[in-house]
């Protein structure tokens, strides 16, 4: 055996281990690529089988899993897993976000919320899957559930007090509004739109 040779082998070995290390990478920072924005239609679509997907998830306050959700935990899941936006944390927070939207026309994607009678904020949020008109909505119910309802259940129609649109997305639905400024703001933003939203 000559001399130096086996460095050459060495070396050999250590260029190709190199260049599959290279190869790694770059599948790794293909796969690390943003996804192409999907259409409007194709989001509200997203989001409506995402909300669909959690039907029969029992209530429970605060979590945010298929074990267990509560309203607001299902708009902020479902918007994360379907179209990759971050809504605020509570209903009232997220009455925030996105423009008012009147009953007529309204589309499925749309955020509806709910206020009990004697309530001063927001208290319930749910998920449109059809048209204003139609009415049919999906929400994390405290008695039964993740389940699907209609805004013109006279219950809920008489607790409706906005509809708001976050896609595409609108200022303020990619961060947590500061907790200070969202109960009241969330309450003169309800008022305003009560009646067009009925």
């Amino acid at each position: 055996m000559k001399p130096g040779r086996p460095y050459t082998h060495l070396l050999q070995i250590a260029l190709l281990a190199s260049s599959i290390g290279l190869m790694a990478c770059s599948k790794k920072v293909a796969s690390a690529a943003p996804r192409p924005k999907k259409s409007p239609a194709a989001q509200q679509q997203a989001i409506v089988r995402t909300a669909q997907r959690y039907l029969g998830t029992p209530y429970q306050y605060g979590g945010t899993s298929r074990k267990g959700i509560d309203c607001s935990g299902l708009s902020c899941q479902v918007y994360r897993e379907a179209v990759g936006i971050n809504l605020p944390r509570t209903a009232d927070a997220q009455a925030e976000v996105g423009k008012a939207i009147p009953r007529s026309q309204a589309e499925p994607g749309d955020l509806v919320f709910f206020r009990e009678p004697k309530a001063r904020k927001v208290t319930h949020v749910g998920i449109l899957i059809s048209d204003g008109e139609e009415g049919r909505f999906i929400h994390a119910s405290t008695s039964k559930g993740v389940r699907e309802d209609n805004l013109n259940d006279p219950y809920w129609k008489s607790r409706l007090v906005a509809i708001r649109r976050v896609l595409p997305p609108s200022k303020g639905a990619e961060h947590t509004d500061p907790p200070e400024k969202s109960a009241s703001s969330a309450r003169g933003k309800a008022k305003k739109v009560a009646a067009t939203a009925r």
